[in-house]
């Protein structure tokens, strides 16, 4: 009976493991729209070797969706943040205004333009990711259902932002677990309604 036992808890265990990541889903109390988000972020670091561990800049980046009573829209949701402490930061990093995103892979690469209001523009009042460290900047990105379906085939493995003077930052892969998307897919389904 015991050795049933542990045979039965062990593959409870790994039925919990292999799961994919449930989004965040909320209302936004400002415009009641229903939002869905990864349930983690992808993290991307700036690619600058002259940078150290705890003085750097990263991307935090989710697929969103917005639910305005049934009409669904699709963002990719772009934070810059940095480790430095308040007062100090260069500016490298930073990102204001609309701003063009590369989407980097082995074989290709997908350009994308940040809308002109951000996070307004998808009918959203408060951030959508939660970053550790002081925020830079924020781009809203606006996705066709194909485009987010392609997102689930692998996240990209570096990002590029371009600001509006043509200034080129690339961050490399830091920390990106494709299940974040997977369980979003799931959950959302875009390119299956």
């Amino acid at each position: 009976m015991r050795a049933y036992f542990l045979v039965m808890l062990g593959m409870i265990l790994a039925g919990c493991a292999s799961r994919d990541l449930w989004p965040v889903e909320r209302v936004d109390p400002d415009t009641a729209i229903h939002v869905t988000i990864m349930a983690r972020p992808w993290i991307y670091a700036l690619d600058d070797r002259r940078q150290s561990a705890n003085n750097s800049h990263f991307l935090s980046v989710a697929v969103v969706e917005a639910n305005r009573t049934g009409t669904r829209s699709y963002w990719l949701n772009v934070v810059t943040w940095t480790t430095r402490a308040r007062g100090k930061d260069d500016g490298e990093g930073a990102t204001t205004g609309p701003i063009e995103v590369l989407l980097g892979w082995p074989s290709r690469q997908v350009q994308l333009s940040s809308a002109a209001d951000g996070r307004s523009a998808a009918g959203v009042s408060e951030p959508a990711i939660t970053v550790p460290g002081a925020r830079i900047g924020e781009a809203w990105c606006p996705l066709s259902a194909g485009q987010v379906a392609e997102l689930g085939g692998g996240a990209p493995t570096a990002m590029t932002l371009v600001d509006g003077e043509g200034r080129a930052r690339s961050y490399a892969s830091w920390e990106v677990d494709d299940a974040s998307l997977a369980g979003f897919l799931k959950a959302t389904g875009p390119g299956t309604r």
